[in-house]
């Protein structure tokens, strides 16, 4: 009994001792735990300010009318924005310095980066019995933004005319979302180009001076302003000379971008109609020649309808659709009647080339690939001239494959980004799955529908931009502000 009862005491003492050693380790583990774990907590909502505070000031690069402006736009925006995400006191954090940010105009050429950096004293708790009270934590972060040049596309098509509210017109609330993207981009720096289509198109080259008035007293924004909605959707065109004016500019180190905004399908083309017209009372200029746009013009995505044309392509003013006879048209009935519903008379066929003006194919592969309606999975009856159905199913896949030589320009890489604007024409909806397919949209890679899966691995190698949905007129402005910030930033740590 005596032998058990020392043995037990020998144990307790043991027990105790270590016991008491555990203590001296575990409780400073856990003091260090608790003060690692404040540490923590300060420096992510530090890093957070200090991201927000880079991204604003990259994003106000665009405001003023002059460098030094923009710089000091910068500047401020930072400050504020840091200062909206992190105080003293945020988890006892104290003596929180913001350092003045730094902008590089200059290292690269056509390219600006804004360094932001902070620091704060996180409170140690169960360290300072070691000594230690606080721990200085140090966050960075920068932002860069590329000069850009964009080629603003906007859709002016009469389906534009439609009161998605009753009261409102898609045209009325696209224009003022519009000018307001521009101002996303800075004076000086960046390059803005205009396309405004229906079935003839408006150009307006791209400059850095696109806030100042021209000789005739035009900006961007006035022009945007100006916009009077009428005609068709001649897309392939549109998307044709938007590249064609950033193939001009010829600067790679540019981030060279194209942004199309439409509310509906491509329904009308450019082609040389003369080697179609009916034998032997050929129509058209004497040197062979019947240039200009044929399109849907009543009757939607079916086989009865309206078609129209020869359309004149072009129009020097942004207010009006221009949808006249072409110039080559003389002896035409269309021409002669100026009713250019007449045009069946005059034009048996699409180009059997089967290639538009620009030599896009008009036959596939988009409509192939698609079984939905209206393409069902077929190439259009080129043979067919007054079916809306088959002048919507060759526009769109003239559409696809210039979106597809854009894609795959190795020297400027330019970016498409598109916007479809829903809820407005019920009859017309945009095509979404087509203008993903033209943006290169990198979440097709995920999305459950298995053929834009199918796009995405056959364009993996061609360059990415970006889609933005907007499900009414109401939220086309957030839709624009979505691509604004696409194009121009990009964080870094």
């Amino acid at each position: 009994m005596r032998n058990n009862t020392n043995r037990g005491r020998r144990e307790k003492g043991f027990a105790v001792l270590l016991t008491t050693l555990t203590m001296f380790v575990t409780i400073p583990l856990a003091g260090l735990a608790f003060d690692l774990g404040t540490c923590y907590l300060i420096r992510a909502r530090l890093g957070v300010a200090v991201d927000a505070a880079s991204l604003a000031a990259a994003r106000a690069l665009s405001q003023g009318a002059d460098q030094p402006t923009q710089d000091a736009s910068a500047k401020s925006a930072a400050q504020t924005y840091f200062s909206a995400n992190f105080q003293n006191g945020v988890w006892g954090a104290f003596n929180t310095q913001f350092a003045p940010p730094v902008v590089d105009d200059s290292s690269v050429p056509n390219y600006r980066s804004v360094t932001t950096s902070a620091s704060t004293q996180a409170p140690l708790y169960f360290m300072r019995v070691l000594g230690q009270k606080s721990s200085t934590i140090n966050v960075s972060a920068r932002a860069s933004r590329r000069d850009a040049l964009v080629m603003v596309v906007l859709d002016r098509s009469s389906s534009m005319l439609y009161k998605w509210n009753g009261t409102q017109t898609a045209c009325s609330a696209m224009i003022p979302d519009a000018a307001q993207f521009v101002s996303n981009f800075a004076q000086g720096r960046d390059m803005v180009g205009l396309i405004i289509f229906g079935s003839s198109i408006f150009v307006y080259p791209p400059t850095t001076s696109f806030n100042t008035a021209d000789k005739n007293g035009n900006t961007i924004t006035s022009l945007i302003n100006s916009i009077q909605c009428g005609g068709n959707t001649n897309t392939s065109e549109a998307m044709n000379t938007a590249y064609a004016q950033i193939q001009s500019i010829n600067s790679p180190n540019r981030a060279n971008v194209i942004v199309l905004m439409t509310d509906g399908r491509p329904n009308g083309f450019k082609a040389d109609y003369y080697p179609y017209v009916y034998s032997p009372t050929k129509c058209g200029v004497q040197n062979g020649r019947l240039v200009g746009v044929i399109s849907e013009w009543a009757g939607g995505p079916f086989d009865t309808g309206t078609v129209a044309g020869v359309m004149s392509d072009t129009t020097t003013q942004a207010s009006t659709s221009n949808e006249v006879p072409t110039p080559d048209g003389p002896g035409c009935q269309f021409y002669n009647s100026n009713n250019l519903t007449l045009v069946p008379n005059d034009v048996r066929s699409e180009p059997s080339s089967g290639k538009d003006f620009f030599g896009n194919s008009l036959t596939g592969p988009y409509s192939v690939e698609n079984t939905n309606f209206p393409y069902n999975g077929a190439a259009p009856d080129l043979a067919i001239i007054t079916s809306p159905r088959q002048i919507i199913i060759a526009s769109t896949n003239a559409v696809d494959n210039q979106a597809t030589l854009i894609r795959q320009d190795k020297f400027l890489y330019p970016a498409i980004y598109t916007i479809a604007l829903e809820g407005n024409a019920a009859n017309d909806p945009p095509d979404t799955r087509l203008l993903r397919k033209m943006a290169n949209d990198p979440t097709m890679e995920t999305d459950q529908d298995p053929l834009l899966q199918t796009f995405f691995q056959q364009q993996k190698g061609q360059t990415k931009g970006y889609f933005a949905d907007s499900p009414d007129p109401s939220q086309l402005c957030s839709a624009f502000n979505t691509i604004a910030d696409q194009i121009v930033l990009r964080l870094s740590q």
